[in-house]
């Protein structure tokens, strides 16, 4: 009897092709199993200067717009291009008041202009309020250059006024106001502390002594 015996080099043929298609299978769904990415995040724009910073603030916030208001999103920003620290934008959101649409948010620095132009209308001839009036006469010209575009000085230091101004605010001599009138000197605190960080000068000796001296006599 004769046996017929299967050809090894076909068998080995066969099971080599069977392997390649194996290897290419897992190789194909190794491929297609690795997470694809079809959107790359822009990198972070990094402002060499200050200027550059101020400018890119008032490119999307438009500071000097008759209808800008400082918000939570304002002094974010403000601290991500490095204007002011992380814990000095904690300390400016926690004193922002909620809006009637429910932002964290100051009045527009018009309105609050205005309110100030009431509060000192209302309050003139009362007594001990003459510090007051000045200072919320210097504050509105504060107002008018809030990020220092028309002048390098203030009428007044933005940061003592700001120290002046929270000190009347605990006094007693703040029951005279009304409580609309308290949270707009609390916005008009916020703004001073805002023209100050914005301010392209730094202080001069004298503003240094002023300022130290308002917070050790109020602290």
């Amino acid at each position: 009897m004769i046996t017929l015996n299967s050809n090894p080099l076909a068998s080995t043929s066969t099971k080599t092709d069977h392997t390649k298609a194996e290897e290419t299978q897992s190789v194909s769904n190794a491929v297609s199993s690795e997470p694809t990415t079809t959107e790359t995040s822009s990198p972070q724009t990094v402002f060499s200067s200050r200027a550059e910073k101020l400018a890119q603030i008032n490119k999307e916030f438009d500071i000097t717009g008759a209808d800008f208001h400082i918000s939570q999103q304002f002094i974010n920003r403000l601290s991500e291009i490095g204007l002011i620290s992380t814990s000095e934008a904690t300390d400016l959101n926690q004193g922002l008041p909620l809006s009637s649409n429910g932002a964290k948010e100051t009045e527009s620095i018009t309105a609050l202009k205005s309110s100030l132009e009431s509060i000192a209308e209302r309050i003139n001839g009362k007594e001990g309020i003459s510090s007051l009036l000045t200072l919320l006469e210097n504050s509105q010209k504060i107002l008018d250059n809030l990020d220092g575009s028309q002048s390098k000085t203030f009428p007044v230091d933005p940061a003592t006024a700001a120290a002046e101004l929270d000190h009347y605010l605990k006094s007693d001599g703040s029951n005279i106001l009304t409580v609309n009138e308290k949270q707009s000197l609390a916005d008009l605190k916020t703004a001073l502390t805002i023209a100050d960080k914005l301010s392209p000068e730094q202080r001069t000796s004298a503003q240094v002594s002023k300022y130290m001296e308002i917070l050790n006599r109020y602290g």
